[in-house]
């Protein structure tokens, strides 16, 4: 039992003896602190300024980068309004990806007229998200959908990063039977 003791002992006698060394140090590391204190006026706020600038860079620098799939999923949400609210002006010109709005467009139709033709009878559609998945300016997401009087399925939605927003690039349905209902 003594040596189990001694052993557990030996880490504090050498941080024991190191103290007495480390103090000055400690000590002098004040310093600058105590000096910075006593300045007064425009001395001290010369002083103040590279500091004030180390602190703006490092909340800078340290900010957290903004959750790219929570974006995508925030996206998605507004999508979801939209289409369950038939708005289609804000499909096409806020969550449409200008890609997407180009090949609507290149059917023949306005993409608002393309979107009423196309979703108009559709009965309370609903959209869950099921995953995300983002890889730098591109995004996919596998939804379950559902409408009124229409079987559910799962499908996966493109999105892509236009002038700093998520942007629906495509549509496309996923093999039935895939995902959860």
């Amino acid at each position: 039992m003594k040596k189990a003791v001694s052993a557990l002992g030996k880490p504090f006698r050498a941080i024991g003896r190191l103290l007495p060394k480390a103090l000055p140090a400690l000590r002098s590391a004040g310093k600058p602190l105590v000096k910075l204190s006593k300045l007064r006026g425009r001395a001290l706020a010369l002083a103040l300024v590279p500091i004030v600038i180390v602190l703006i860079v490092l909340v800078n620098v340290l900010r957290p980068e903004p959750d790219s799939e929570e974006e995508v999923r925030e996206t998605l949400d507004r999508f979801a309004a939209a289409t369950r609210d038939k708005d289609y002006q804000t499909l096409c010109d806020d969550l449409y990806a200008s890609d997407l709005v180009e090949r609507i467009r290149a059917a023949g139709l306005p993409c608002e007229v393309a979107l009423r033709t196309g979703l108009e009878d559709r009965q309370n559609p609903q959209l869950r998200v099921i995953s995300v998945e983002v890889n730098g300016d591109s995004a996919s997401a596998r939804v379950r959908t559902t409408a009124g009087g229409e079987v559910p399925s799962t499908d996966t939605v493109g999105l892509q990063k236009e002038d700093d927003d998520w942007k629906v690039s495509s549509l496309s349905d996923a093999p039935q039977g895939t995902g959860t209902p």
